[in-house]
């Protein structure tokens, strides 16, 4: 790479992230009810295709063209990938259910949390409220393709360019961090009663979204395709925290808001990225037939 070509990649990763933050931040300041939510509902459900807009508007603006755009599904050859994206966060949450209720929650009856949360019903009624979650995703999946369009399909690969994979994806998840800082300082993912408000969850959600990031990364470059990741993303949103939600008390949940975050939002995608990464250096270091 000459230093010309460097110089215009950083513009264009500049500009992708200002086109990416001024219209999120300029939302979620101006229609924030300052208690973590926003009284416009048309801006908060716009607020996830910013990244996809801020790439497609980058190209336009720096004529670079479509290049590697990841729109194409390749579903027949990643099928597992595809299963994963979509089976994954909720087990995922399982775990983070049983990981915080020994730590948090360990005095209190699941069972009779989930019938007291599901009016009685218990897990009679927590399956079909699953399913029904995983249509709605499926509804929203414009809004997670939104975000991976940008994050997934754009920043990660320009970066990727001047950086190691990892570092790369380490820049993009504080990116991607500090694109829901206005949300977090009004209180959103983490609630407001922690010590160090709002500055430490917003540190804390930088970090959260580092391994997430990897992981999120892993599912594009090996599929070609950004839809696994936005399959994942919606899925994380809407589905992930239906256990913990069904089996965890209110002052447990409220007493430590951003350790539950932290380890749901985290935790996991920590683990496997971990596991990816050992599994690339060896895969690296193992000799050629």
């Amino acid at each position: 790479m000459t230093a010309d070509e460097k110089k215009l990649l950083i513009k264009r990763i500049g500009i992708f992230i200002l086109l990416c933050f001024i219209p999120n931040y300029a939302l979620e300041i101006g229609f924030s009810d300052h208690k973590g939510r926003l009284t416009s509902a048309a801006a908060s459900q716009t607020l996830m295709l910013y990244p996809a807009i801020a790439n497609i508007l980058t190209r336009i603006i720096t004529k670079e063209g479509k290049g590697e755009h990841y729109l194409k599904a390749n579903l027949k050859k990643h099928k597992a990938i595809y299963a994963g994206a979509l089976i994954g966060p909720l087990i995922v949450g399982i775990i983070n259910l049983l990981v915080t209720h020994c730590l948090f929650d360990s005095s209190a009856d699941m069972g009779a949390l989930l019938r007291e949360n599901l009016d009685g019903n218990g897990m009679d009624m927590l399956i079909p409220v699953v399913i029904s979650t995983y249509f709605s995703a499926a509804v929203f999946i414009v809004m997670g393709f939104g975000e991976e369009f940008g994050w997934r399909a754009y920043l990660t690969p320009k970066l990727e360019k001047i950086m190691p994979r990892f570092a790369a994806c380490a820049v993009t998840g504080v990116v991607w961090g500090l694109w829901h800082a206005p949300m977090i300082w009004y209180g959103y993912d983490f609630g407001r009663d922690y010590p160090g408000f709002p500055y430490v969850g917003i540190l804390a959600m930088c970090a959260a979204c580092i391994p997430l990031s990897y992981v999120l990364t892993w599912m594009t470059e090996k599929t070609k395709s950004v839809y696994p990741a936005a399959i994942c993303h919606m899925v994380i949103d809407t589905v992930m925290n239906l256990p913990l939600a069904a089996m965890t008390t209110q002052t447990s949940y409220d007493e430590h808001s951003l350790m539950y975050g932290i380890i749901v939002l985290g935790g996991a995608p920590l683990v496997i990225s971990i596991i990816l990464i050992i599994k690339q250096s060896i895969t690296k270091k193992a000799p050629s037939a």
